[in-house]
């Protein structure tokens, strides 16, 4: 009879812990950036501290340029850049790499 007492014991402690011990998905979740893009979609990005960079996102309008460029920053602020900020034309939009600013506008 002790010996069902001292299971039965036991099982209830390991089952308390179980409960009580964070999910997964609490335990794994990590901070992120959130951006409301033109859509009224919310964007989630991260933060890679392995490659010290930030996840972007390109906010593209429905006429297919760009808008805006959301950055996820190491303090997990989101920057956002507005093509006005950037000095591109269709003469100079070769010495720019990456989609953004070059998808600012639209060269024939």
């Amino acid at each position: 009879m002790r010996h069902i007492t001292v299971c039965l014991a036991v099982t209830t402690a390991v089952v308390l812990l179980v409960l009580f011990q964070p999910s997964a998905v609490d335990a794994a979740s990590e901070p992120i950036c959130t951006y409301r893009n033109s859509e009224d979609e919310t964007i989630f990005l991260k933060y890679l501290p392995l490659l010290k960079r930030g996840e972007d996102y390109v906010d593209f309008g429905k006429e297919g340029k760009c808008l805006k460029r959301a950055i996820c920053t190491d303090t997990f602020k989101t920057i956002v850049e507005d093509c006005s900020k950037h000095k591109i034309t269709c003469a100079n939009k070769d010495r720019f790499t990456g989609v953004f600013p070059g998808c600012c506008l639209k060269c024939p």
